[in-house]
């Protein structure tokens, strides 16, 4: 087996949910970024209990051109 396909087997078997790449977005910004998906839901889940709406999970890759529109 190469390096190559090695590492290519490596990185698929960490789940993409396991990394910090998600972020939490709600109309009016970014709340949070950086966050494993894990994170991402206990976060949208306190913020949901303190009363902010309209909360959702995205990529930060999409949260970033979202914030950029904003």
């Amino acid at each position: 087996m190469s390096e190559a396909t090695e590492k290519k087997e490596i990185e698929t078997a960490v789940s993409e949910l396991d990394l910090p790449r998600w972020s939490v977005v709600s109309f009016d910004a970014c709340e949070a970024s950086g966050l494993t998906y894990d994170a991402a839901e206990k976060f949208m889940s306190e913020q949901e209990a303190d009363g902010v709406y309209g909360l959702c999970i995205v990529t930060d890759e999409t949260a970033s051109r979202v914030a950029a529109q904003g």
